[in-house]
């Protein structure tokens, strides 16, 4: 019995410092990795469409006009499936990530070891998060503005088509009920959410699908903003 213990404290002493060094590794790649620019060239543009780029300290989003001339979101995104939403609202914000994490988890309070891991270390299903704004936002240190031009706009929004699942006649696949208010909703998404594909590598290939600068790989939200600020 006293080996039996012995060796099996031997194995749990093992894994720990192997998860501890797998964390430093992940760590200090995503920080390398972080401060390294692609599009590095580019020459944001004097006058276009603003959009945002917001940061709660963790998780990035995408926030574009509700309407341009390339496109209606309220095409795509119904105002009917939105109570507290209406056509006065100008912007739409687009989060991707896992979906098990976004239904369970509204509040970091909510967080349970068992989601926290299984979002990490396993391939999961993926959700959209859609939130409609009642107002253009203003820039500070969370909500960075960000202008592109009509050729660069169409990429994003393409690229954010591409990461809803999308039915036979292209409508999106709506999650029915799993919103956290009445102004947000969630939908099927395309991709798995894995340790080295993010919500932040989400928006961080966003910005790098339209040119714009971006980070080599940004698994942290701090990493896509500061490509931006820079």
């Amino acid at each position: 019995m006293y080996l039996f213990w012995r060796n099996t404290g031997k194995g749990l002493l093992a894994f720990l410092s192997g998860l501890a060094l797998m964390t430093v590794l992940y760590l200090l790649t995503g920080l390398i990795l972080g401060s390294i620019p692609v599009n590095s060239s580019y020459a944001q543009t004097t006058e276009g469409i603003e959009i945002f780029v917001t940061d709660n300290g963790v998780h990035t989003d995408l926030v574009l006009p509700v309407k341009t001339d390339i496109i209606d979101w309220r095409d795509k995104l119904y105002l009917q499936d939105y109570a507290g939403a209406d056509s006065s609202f100008t912007h739409v914000g687009f989060g991707w990530g896992d979906r098990r994490f976004y239904m369970e988890t509204p509040e970091w309070r909510d967080l349970t070891l068992t989601t926290a891991l299984t979002s990490l270390f396993w391939p999961t299903r993926t959700a959209m998060h859609v939130e409609y704004i009642a107002k253009p936002l203003r820039q500070n240190k969370y909500q960075q503005p960000v202008l592109l031009s009509q050729e660069q706009y169409q990429a994003l929004v393409q690229y954010i088509l591409d990461s809803f699942q999308q039915q036979p006649n292209g409508e999106f696949q709506l999650i029915e009920g799993r919103g956290y208010h009445s102004r947000d909703n969630f939908y099927e998404a395309n991709g798995k959410f894995h340790l080295f594909k993010t919500c932040n590598g989400w928006v961080n290939g966003g910005l790098k699908a339209m040119g714009h600068r971006a980070a080599l790989w940004a698994p942290f939200s701090f990493s896509v903003m500061r490509q931006l600020r820079d």
